[in-house]
């Protein structure tokens, strides 16, 4: 099976999204400035680049320093930009390891904006990843109540809570999303996600069908997890590709691309989606895509690629013991 790669022009600037569990990340458009002297928002600009580059390059503790450096431009002020920035900041804290920082971070968001149910979505994800499931129950619980209609932020809370083990919890969510109306294109997506999410996949590609019916490009992305999550790799990959030429950097699709040639032993395949994956701009699952670009090389037989590939990785994440194992065994190889 030989996927077509799309080569179109990855996009530079992108923001965490509520559905980081689903996407990952996606274009962010700061509105307003607000007050500030011209030179000072001009700096802030600037490191905000700065940050962003430091987060494709993967060096997060530097993106962190950036961050602040631009929220020093203008302190006391808070606007879009600002807001941004914090997100930015959060989310290069979390990939940095430092969950208590960004939860943090997320804090500093919510209390400046009590309804903001993106900040309390991801912070409660950061508390799953503390261990702290009920109270990343209660942040659910807010980001829902103050964005009651979106049944895709339902799908992602029954994701998180099944994932910790809430299934009670998680059960309400699926229960309150699917009572979300409508036959519009979004109204059928967040159904199809969030019968994919519980399982139910048959009634998942009817409502993604319906929602592809009605030009919505997001269905294709489901269609491809629910037919994937069935065997379908095949047909699977087929929605990954149309989904990816209208969305070309979405690195986790590129990862699952990735993973679904793997599977199927067509490692060199394989290694390609996971260096086009990681060629994207502000990639957040790097580490992934590094690690499935190293297992492919080695059932390859590139050994010395893949020592080589491991060695630059281990350099990058030096904590990761699994990886350190592994390199021992390409040593003697």
């Amino acid at each position: 099976m030989n996927y077509r790669k799309t080569k179109k022009t990855r996009q530079i600037r992108i923001k965490i999204r509520r559905f980081c569990a689903a996407a990952g990340i996606a274009l962010l458009a700061v509105g307003t400035i607000g007050c500030g002297d011209e030179k000072q928002v001009t700096s802030e600009q600037a490191y905000r680049k700065q940050g962003l580059e430091l987060l494709d390059q993967g060096d997060y503790d530097g993106a962190v320093d950036a961050f602040n450096n631009a929220l020093q431009q203008r302190v006391g002020i808070v606007s879009n930009l600002e807001e941004d920035l914090n997100f930015y900041k959060a989310h290069a804290q979390m990939e940095a390891g430092k969950t208590k920082e960004a939860i943090a971070t997320y804090t500093a968001v919510i209390e400046y904006d009590e309804k903001n149910a993106d900040a309390y979505y991801l912070r409660g994800c950061a508390y799953i990843k503390t261990g702290q499931a009920k109270t990343a129950a209660q942040d659910f619980e807010k980001a829902a109540e103050n964005d009651k209609k979106n049944g895709q932020m339902y799908a992602g809370i029954y994701e998180q809570l099944v994932l910790a083990g809430l299934l009670d919890e998680a059960a309400v969510y699926l229960d309150q999303g699917l009572k979300i109306k409508g036959d519009d294109a979004q109204a059928c997506l967040s159904r199809g996600r969030l019968y994919y999410v519980s399982g139910n996949y048959e009634k998942a590609e009817s409502e993604l069908n319906a929602a592809l019916d009605k030009k919505e490009a997001l269905a294709n992305l489901y269609l491809g997890r629910v037919l994937k999550a069935q065997g379908q790799k095949e047909e699977a990959g087929s929605y990954y590709e149309t989904y990816l030429e209208q969305n070309p950097n979405d690195s986790n699709v590129l990862y699952e691309l990735g993973q679904i040639s793997f599977e199927e032993g067509e490692y060199e395949q394989a290694v390609s989606w996971f260096e086009e994956g990681m060629a994207c701009k502000n990639v957040i699952n790097k580490r992934e895509l590094w690690a499935g670009k190293i297992a492919s090389l080695e059932y390859m037989g590139s050994f010395d690629a893949a020592k080589q590939e491991m060695q630059a990785y281990l350099e990058s994440y030096p904590n990761d013991g699994a990886a350190q194992r592994e390199f021992v065994f390409l040593k003697t190889r």
